[in-house]
């Protein structure tokens, strides 16, 4: 490739060492000189002979699947163990489960697991998707094998035609690939196979000839390649040898590679034509030097309808005259003859022998000079930079709940996806939790995917929990845990991507997809500051906390917290650990500010410990206290769970569950935040500075909002019923509440926008 220092996983359907080439060998052997490459021998998919050939094949298999990588021209060869049955469903489960811990294993121990390149001759590649996680998927296809011997067609067109739809990139060989690939593939490179070609001009020049071919009379009319059944039409060859006696046809390779079954006993018989056995790669040269026309005797059948024969710039590239029969790869190459039968390869044959010259030789090997490996590496290197290019890098989102904004916990995901929508497409992935219905504020979100998981009940979710638990995870965390949510997300998953967990719950569940890729760990809470404090049963101790809290935050690629002070406190909680400040955020530039009642305001979701004992605060101690000053001053309530409170004052209105929170923002005189514990930073805080509407909060409130100043952006009050009532009384004077609603807005604007965390994310 033109860029260099890539990591490459290759799946082929050959073994490295294989008697002939293919273009698996030329291009991983080029892409090495810059790249690591990692090369996964063939998987087996032809049912396996008892012929020498396979059965050796089979005994050399065990010996290196058992044995690590081995290098071979600058390339890492692994040899996976498989089972050759794929007609077999439970054949196929074995052999993934035996691929993906083989190929991991080698991936890791050479350091090219880290978001490599897989490129895949064969679709049963898809197999390693989810252990490698690759950055970029190529398939790349050189031959219709659902249409070889002894393979199993349809379990191979399925997985082919899944990868497909998976590929970054899909490369043909020959135009009816192509044009079936297309019909499933967004982007299809057309890239026929080439030749080494200045290897094969070298044949041109003087230099020693083969002797095995240069000792047979002339004229020698020379193929190379594998000599096989399915491909070569073994009669045309018989026919050409008996309509000119006195012609040397010589073919040199291997008989049966692919096809022990390949009898050539009917070209053996005749006297004129010559089986010289295969030759190495660097050899053929001599070969051809030796040789007077280069034939392609391929059979018309379904197999090499697809085929593009390797050695059409080879016999071109050494300046051969060639014949070959009609294979719709070849039409359009004017320096071929085709012919379909035996008459005709004669007639075009005589007439080439006829024509050819030195000159005519050198222009053909001039004009199949640009068809060389490195001319084609070149070429899918570039295609394949603008595919990766124009691939948006996007977002995975996965959240244990069904997003809504009916929590805090749910505004700070829709904020923090919003922001992220901005930059790239988010693919959000939640768990069906409640009736299961996302926010239409989610769904209408432009870039923004949901993908609903479904948790299953069973065994599998059992052990999920036991094994979250056994590692130290608080019971009230562990039930939430699906291992579905972490499927949908390796799914999705290509490499390219950023994978956000969207609290602990998703960060657990998201384990074993932080061990091989960078995830984000985007903190509602540091949950350690106070779950302790709140009395629940399922959240353990405050050192069980710690130590949990401390392990998600080491395993995490970084992790986002709401506050400074939650920064701070992490990085004491887990020194090293990447953190950055993420606020809570609203959609301010949305917000319309409109007149005022007087009301105070308290909003928040009553099912959360903090935000209950709150209430009860404001319900026994602040409500009376206000009511002596001001009886005309009502407190509205408003959030999930305030309803069920039996008794409340005559100044106080519970609202319950308000769906649009808008009217009430507008119609409100000031809002009131009485927290007195808790961690982060509210979101009903800077909902009500949005809204332009003056605050008062204590202390704790305020303490994750570092860019607020008291007495500028909002009113601090003491955490005493006396001093909140005085504050929600000098909240409502006019000017008052326009100098803080003006001053609240604007730093709601500039700090805790989503245009702001947009530019934080960035």
């Amino acid at each position: 490739m033109t860029r260099t220092g890539r990591s490459i996983i290759c799946v082929g359907f050959a073994e490295w060492d294989a008697e002939l080439w293919t273009n698996q060998q030329h291009l991983m052997s080029r892409l090495a000189r810059g790249n690591r490459v990692l090369f996964v021998e063939s998987l087996g998919l032809r049912r396996p002979q008892l012929a020498g050939r396979d059965l050796r094949r089979i005994g050399r298999r065990l010996v290196r699947g058992l044995a690590g990588p081995r290098e071979r021209d600058g390339v890492l060869v692994v040899s996976p163990l498989v089972l050759p049955f794929h007609a077999s469903r439970v054949v196929r489960a074995v052999n993934q489960r035996l691929l993906r811990f083989l190929v991991g294993r080698a991936a890791r121990r050479t350091g090219l697991d880290r978001c490599p390149v897989l490129w895949a001759y064969v679709p049963q590649a898809e197999a390693l998707l989810p252990t490698l996680r690759p950055r970029t998927v190529v398939y790349h296809c050189v031959d219709d094998i659902a249409e070889q011997k002894g393979v199993d067609g349809d379990s191979f067109r399925a997985a082919e035609a899944r990868f497909v739809d998976r590929a970054d990139l899909v490369i043909a060989s020959a135009p009816a690939l192509a044009a079936r690939l297309e019909q499933r593939a967004a982007t299809v490179l057309y890239a026929p196979n080439v030749a080494d070609t200045a290897l094969f001009a070298t044949a041109l020049d003087p230099g020693p000839a083969d002797p095995a071919v240069a000792a047979l009379p002339g004229p020698r009319i020379v193929f190379t390649g594998a000599i096989v059944a399915t491909k070569l039409d073994v009669a045309l060859i018989a026919g050409v040898a008996r309509s000119r006696p006195d012609w040397s046809i010589v073919l040199v390779g291997p008989v049966g590679t692919g096809d022990p079954s390949t009898d050539v006993s009917a070209l053996a018989g005749l006297p004129n034509v010559h089986l010289v056995g295969p030759r190495r790669y660097a050899e053929l040269p001599a070969v051809l030097r030796a040789a007077d026309a280069g034939i392609i005797p391929y059979a018309l059948n379904e197999l090499t309808s697809s085929v593009f024969p390797m050695k059409v710039y080879e016999y071109l590239a050494a300046g051969l005259p060639v014949v070959a029969t009609p294979l719709p790869s070849l039409s359009g190459i004017d320096q071929i003859d085709l012919a379909p039968d035996a008459g005709g390869f004669v007639v075009a044959l005589e007439k080439a022998l006829e024509t050819d010259d030195p000159d005519t030789r050198r222009a053909r090997s001039e004009r199949a000079r640009g068809h060389s490996w490195d001319a084609r590496v070149t070429e899918i290197a570039e295609a394949l930079h603008a595919v990766e290019a124009l691939t948006p890098t996007g977002t995975i989102v996965a959240t244990p709940y069904t997003p809504s904004l009916r929590s805090g916990g749910g505004r700070r995901t829709y904020g923090i996806v919003s922001a992220l929508a901005a930059a790239g497409p988010v693919e959000l992935v939640y768990q069906r939790t409640g009736d299961g219905r996302p926010d239409p504020a989610f769904t209408r979100h432009p870039g923004v995917r949901l993908h609903p998981v479904t948790g299953s009940r069973g065994v599998r979710r059992l052990g999920t929990y036991l094994a979250a638990r056994a590692t130290g995870v608080p019971a009230g965390f562990a039930r939430g845990v699906w291992p579905e949510l972490a499927d949908r997300v390796r799914a999705l998953d290509d490499g390219r991507c950023r994978v956000v967990a969207d609290g602990p719950i998703a960060a657990v569940a998201l384990g074993a997809v932080a061990r091989r890729r960078p995830v984000v760990y985007n903190a509602h809470n540091l949950e350690s500051g106070f779950r302790h404090l709140l009395a629940d049963p399922e959240m353990g101790s405050e050192r069980g906390l710690r130590r949990f809290e401390r392990r998600l935050l080491h395993h995490a690629a970084e992790a986002w917290m709401v506050s400074a002070a939650d920064v701070a406190a992490a990085a004491e909680l887990t020194p090293g650990a990447v953190l950055r400040r993420v606020p809570n955020v609203v959609d301010v530039a949305a917000v319309e500010s409109r007149g005022r009642e007087r009301t105070a305001l308290f909003v928040g979701d009553f099912t959360y410990e903090p935000n209950r004992r709150a209430l009860r605060f404001l319900l026994e101690s602040i409500a009376p206290a206000l009511a002596a000053r001001d009886r005309d001053v009502r407190l509205v309530v408003a959030g999930r769970g305030c309803d069920t409170v039996p008794t409340r004052p005559p100044n106080v209105e519970l609202r319950g569950f308000v769906a649009d929170l808008d009217a009430l923002y507008a119609s409100a005189g000031c809002a009131v935040v009485p927290l007195r514990d808790g961690g982060g930073s509210p979101l009903k805080f800077v909902e009500a500075l949005a809204h332009g509407l003056p605050v008062v909060a204590t202390r704790k409130a305020a303490a994750g909002l570092e860019a607020l100043v008291a007495g500028e952006h909002f009113l601090l009050a003491e955490e005493t019923a006396a001093a909140l009532a005085d504050g929600i009384l000098a909240a409502l004077d006019p000017v008052t509440a326009g100098r803080l609603g003006r001053a609240g807005r604007a730093v709601a604007q500039r700090e805790y926008s989503v245009e702001a965390l947009v530019r934080i994310l960035a």
